[in-house]
């Protein structure tokens, strides 16, 4: 699939010296898509990268373990027992040499500059992170320009977190979305390193990571140059099995994110909105019965919040 760019950013700064960029694949159970996700990485137009893949599959394909060893040149291949993205990340981050970190989900298909465009927006002043173009599969569109104000915002303290990654403008953002984001790694470290908490699904990780990184005094930017198209498997990955799951960590994380990263005078009206909006959810899932399983993990995210970082 031929993907086309509309931004000057990558173009404009390719004679810039270049950042030595670590790319982090964290998977699990998607052996063929994640051969085909690696491979597009490893043709991408630029000149100073390694690919590191950190695997929590129980027991991984044949064809998986021989390709990474026959692209070890260019791979590093990494093997972890407890599977959890915050912390699959982490290993991705302790193990990277690069000064930045970009982080692609396992299926996607990667633009030729995709790792280009991450590194060129870093000669910007004051970035520390980077949000890249999000396409679905199929026909790529032409243009899909939105208002700034619509593109990786989070407004009214946090109630709204407006994506719109599909945009084709440049601009500055909130937050970041996890299958295509990159952070100086000195940024990451700062920020204390994504937070493993975050479980299931690991629902707005990466949100509190940006948070946590604009907190130190970085910025962050969207940078539609930075395009791949996201696959979405409904298979693999860290998606819950089921639909009370699924809801179960909803709750949680998002009781945990709103706790970590906004005053406590604030949390009610969260709780309540939070509250207010999930019949409209389950509805929309055509499952009622999900909602004790939200308010569960709603409970649950706020006990995780008191208990404190593990």
């Amino acid at each position: 699939m031929n993907i086309k760019t509309h931004s000057r950013t990558a173009s404009t700064r390719d004679n810039d010296a270049h950042l030595f960029v670590s790319v982090v694949v964290a998977t699990i159970d998607r052996g063929g898509l994640l051969i085909q996700t690696v491979r597009g990485l490893l043709e991408n137009d630029y000149p100073d990268f390694e690919v590191i893949v950190v695997d929590q599959t129980p027991r991984p394909e044949r064809d998986v373990l021989e390709f990474m060893e026959n692209g070890r040149a260019r791979i590093r291949y990494i093997r972890r027992r407890q599977p959890g993205l915050p912390d699959a990340r982490n290993a991705g981050v302790a193990a990277a040499r690069g000064d930045v970190i970009l982080f692609v989900d396992d299926d996607v298909i990667p633009g030729r500059r995709l790792i280009c465009a991450h590194g060129a927006a870093y000669g910007r002043d004051g970035v520390g992170g980077v949000a890249g173009r999000i396409l679905p599969p199929g026909n790529v569109p032409q243009k899909t320009q939105k208002r700034h104000s619509r593109i990786a915002k989070i407004k009214f303290w946090g109630l709204i977190i407006r994506d719109h990654f599909d945009a084709d403008i440049p601009t500055g953002a909130d937050h970041v979305r996890g299958c295509n984001m990159s952070f100086l790694k000195r940024a990451i470290d700062d920020a204390g390193g994504f937070d493993g908490r975050f479980g299931g699904s690991a629902h707005l990780e990466e949100t509190d990571i940006a948070l946590r990184v604009r907190a130190k005094g970085y910025r962050l930017v969207f940078e539609p140059a930075a395009v791949l198209v996201h696959l979405r498997e409904p298979a693999g990955g860290c998606r819950p099995k089921n639909l009370q799951d699924w809801f179960f960590w909803y709750g949680h994380n998002s009781c945990l994110f709103y706790r970590k990263n906004y005053p406590a005078s604030l949390f009610p009206l969260f709780a309540a909105w939070f509250t207010a909006r999930l019949p409209f959810s389950a509805i929309k899932n055509r499952r009622l019965g999900v909602i004790p399983w939200a308010l569960k993990g709603f409970i649950k995210g706020l006990d995780t919040y008191r208990r404190g970082a593990t």
